[in-house]
């Protein structure tokens, strides 16, 4: 965070302004002749009956806030972000800033680093006690300091996006999450723990494959250098790679959605290490088996705390298969990580790159006289991107997202930043670019053997108790919260029986 003084000024209206130094320059913050004019003309309209929690983006004296006043109360919640550290503490503002800082609703976050700020505001937020968000700017702070308030800003809507984004999740699968979860437990026998795996390939590289339509750009080289690298493919792109002849020697699979079998179609079990998560869908995991990973669901949950550390996680936090997968290399030890495939935007114009179920589906229902795949695919992407463009490049809100998230894994948990094998997604700030020629290189002339194999170690059945398990999660208080937190409402027991027949 810049470094910079400041100090309080009169103003010729006889109030009070800010002034800002920094790089031997001097600049005040409010208007050095009627701050309070200024104020009221940049003044938000404050709608407590439509939105209760309010996130105020720079506050200085408090000039624009004086239409808050009346309507303080109104809120259950006021945040107030300041890049001026004390802001709150310093008496400066007087009566423009006492209804403010008496406000028992009221908390002020100021002077901390944008990372700290996100962190306090993830665990502050919690939408099921809030009927609607509004943000208000301060134009005098985001003209100061732009790249501060610009980046808080952008945290603030990945944390808002996010959140409602959950929220909205539970509500349209928090039932399909439970069933599975339980449904997997009668799996345990057919699986290991992904804890087993926790450095086992140090020293051995790994490329992860998904099926954005980038990827089709390095088939032909991923064939070539096959030898050199262990691949871990996200489940979307298991048939592409076997249209291609590529056996993969892991697939992750996190979706809890049942469509995800088109992606398993045809898909063999040998030669291929499968890691699932405690939601995949149940028939995938006894078919297949493999390692499993705990995620954020309670039932995980549950599991961790009876048995802590005994299955080990994957779960990223991303939201998206790109994270668990690059967590999975680095849980698995690997020291060189490639990624291909990840383009977070419709590269080219196209959704999914050929041969993935997606394409197919789109080439078998709309190939007609009328309507070819490819004036499919632009409709979609028209209508799906909501004209969304980024760096040239049609995408969605999510998208980028779920790229900013795996930029955060990242910086936050690689202690080497992954090779991006990519010529036309949105780019990834802190990978390391490289074509597969110049990867391939780095990876040497071949795979090395791992210390472990995959499947030589102890399944989950002669590490944890199922009926230990069971008996736990049937109990009525523990069964009332699982409903709770999995279904996001109250639940009685009679709506939820019919999830609990472990």
């Amino acid at each position: 965070m810049e470094k910079f003084t400041y100090r309080l000024e009169d103003t010729k209206s006889g109030d009070k302004t800010i002034i800002i130094s920094r790089d031997g320059k001097e600049l005040p913050l409010h208007s050095r002749i009627d701050p309070l004019r200024e104020g009221e003309k940049n003044a938000p309209e404050f709608n407590p009956d439509k939105y209760d929690l309010l996130i105020v983006l720079g506050c200085g004296l408090g000039y624009h806030l004086m239409g808050l006043g009346d309507k303080v109360s109104g809120y259950k919640k006021i945040i107030v972000i300041d890049i001026i550290p004390g802001l709150e503490r310093d008496p400066a503002g007087g009566e423009f800033f006492e209804y403010l800082r008496t406000s028992a609703n009221l908390t002020f976050i100021t002077g901390e680093e944008p990372e700290r700020v996100e962190t306090r505001l993830t665990e502050m937020i919690d939408f099921d006690a809030y009927r609607g968000v509004q943000v208000v700017e301060h134009p005098g702070s985001f003209r100061m300091f732009t790249e501060y308030y610009e980046t808080v800003k952008s945290l603030v809507k990945r944390i808002l996006d996010k959140k409602s984004g959950d929220k909205a999740t539970v509500k349209a699968f928090g039932s399909i999450f439970l069933r599975n979860a339980l449904n997997n437990l009668k799996n345990i026998d057919k699986l290991e723990p992904v804890s087993s795996l926790a450095g086992k390939f140090s020293g051995c590289s790994a490329l992860i494959v998904s099926s954005a339509p980038s990827v089709e750009d390095y088939i032909d080289d991923i064939k070539k250098f096959r030898d050199r690298f262990y691949i871990i493919a996200v489940d979307s792109a298991l048939p592409m790679l076997r249209e291609y002849g590529i056996k993969p020697d892991f697939a992750v699979s996190i979706d809890p959605q049942q469509r995800i079998h088109e992606h398993f179609l045809g898909h063999e079990r040998s030669g291929t290490h499968h890691i699932f998560s405690m939601v995949s869908p149940p028939s995938i995991v006894e078919r297949y088996g493999g390692s499993l990973s705990l995620n954020s669901h309670p039932v995980s949950q549950v599991i961790e705390e009876l048995y802590p550390g005994a299955v080990g996680s994957i779960d990223s936090g991303t939201g998206s298969v790109a994270g668990d997968a690059l967590c999975f290399a680095m849980l698995a030890g690997f020291g060189n990580i490639g990624m291909t495939g990840f383009d977070f935007s419709f590269s080219g114009n196209t959704i999914y790159a050929r041969g993935t179920s997606y394409q197919k589906r789109y080439s078998l229902y709309f190939n007609n006289r009328f309507v070819t795949p490819e004036g499919f695919n632009a409709a979609y992407i028209f209508r799906g991107s909501g004209s969304l463009r980024v760096q040239g490049r049609y995408t969605r809100r999510s998208f980028v997202g779920y790229r900013d998230s795996v930029v955060k894994l990242i910086m936050e948990r690689c202690s080497a930043p992954p090779v991006i094998i990519n010529s036309r997604g949105l780019p990834v700030s802190n990978g390391c670019y490289m074509n597969m020629q110049e990867f391939a290189e780095i990876c040497g002339s071949s795979k090395v053997p791992p210390a472990l194999r995959p499947g030589d170690s102890a399944k989950l059945k002669e590490i944890i108790d199922i009926k230990r398990i069971s008996d736990f999660l049937t109990k009525g208080g523990v069964k009332e919260e699982l409903l709770r937190h999995s279904l996001g409402t109250e639940a009685v027991d009679k709506r939820g029986e019919r999830f609990f027949r472990i």
